[in-house]
């Protein structure tokens, strides 16, 4: 089976002992015998700890919790997108008190916020979180304490996370409003405006953005993103326009789409378009499908192995 090893950051694969190159997030692969497997030991540039595991087809059947995998008909992925700290010492990333409330983000083994205010909580936080920044905001008259990662956002009234999501840049006024990059050919950027409910900030409104046109090579992976955006009308022919629910139960809850390898390629031809269902636990599924087209219009859709 061919197998793709990416890393958030630089990082030595050894198989079976042997060295076999620096993985990153360029798309890397090597061809694993998957009745046989392979002891794999990956080792980041950084001074972080070092992660072993044994790959055969097993491994792409239960979720882990130091990895997200990946796994289609004929390939799979190893995404390794945070590394464990040498020793038990925890590491205190940054530490303020803002709106009353003190903060402390730290890592110990993953990074978590801790909110002190009458009390306390303990909150898991991703790996964008790795460098944070603490401030206070004032939203409708009310101070909140906001926890700023990479393109990442969490706010604390109080000991409580009152709101967790991606964000570019936000803004504070009568609501928040924040503005995320999508990841999508067309460079869209979502502005989502959220009002507090008393428990927390819920969403009120929300527009996308696009930066610029897709490509006629992008049309397909466009329209598929368009369907997560709720946009996905202008892609489709007349036939086709007053289905959009009934289209999105068909392809069911994927939550990203990625272009096709080049094994795919191969197999399902350049128009094929992976959806990533995830299946619990950082684990996910990726299915192709191909959208047919007629002057610049979908008029098809089906899964590409049925071609």
């Amino acid at each position: 089976m061919r197998v793709y090893f990416l890393s958030a950051e630089p990082a030595i694969l050894k198989l079976d002992g042997h060295y076999a190159g620096t993985i990153d997030m360029f798309e890397r692969f090597t061809e694993i015998d998957e009745s046989t497997g392979v002891f794999a030991e990956i080792a980041p540039y950084s001074c972080r700890g070092t992660l072993n595991f044994f790959i055969d087809d097993k491994f792409f059947r239960s979720p882990h919790d130091f990895c997200k995998t990946y796994f289609s008909t004929d390939e799979r992925a190893v995404l390794i997108e945070s590394y464990p700290p040498r020793g038990n010492e925890i590491e205190i990333i940054a530490q303020e008190r803002a709106a009353g409330t003190l903060i402390t983000v730290f890592r110990f083994g993953g990074v978590y916020a801790a909110a002190e205010c009458g009390g306390s909580t303990i909150n898991k936080l991703s790996e964008k979180f790795a460098e944070a920044e603490i401030t206070e905001v004032n939203i409708g008259g009310c101070g909140y304490a906001a926890v700023c990662g990479k393109n990442s956002v969490m706010l604390f009234r109080g000991k409580n996370a009152v709101f967790f999501g991606g964000c570019e840049k936000f803004e504070c006024g009568e609501n928040f409003v924040v503005h995320e990059k999508l990841k999508c050919c067309t460079r869209a950027v979502k502005i989502s405006t959220y009002a507090f409910n008393g428990d927390n900030f819920a969403l009120e409104s929300c527009s996308v953005k696009h930066g610029r046109e897709p490509s006629p090579e992008e049309t397909s992976a466009a329209f598929f993103e368009s369907i997560l955006n709720g946009e996905s009308e202008k892609y489709l022919s007349e036939e086709l326009k007053n289905k959009g629910s009934a289209l999105k139960n068909y392809l069911g809850e994927f939550t990203d789409v990625a272009l096709p390898t080049e094994a795919a390629i191969s197999k399902y031809g350049g128009d094929a378009v992976g959806l990533v269902y995830p299946r619990g636990g950082g684990l996910f599924e990726v299915k192709y499908f191909i959208a047919e087209q007629k002057d610049g219009k979908v008029t098809n859709i089906y899964p590409a192995d049925e071609e």
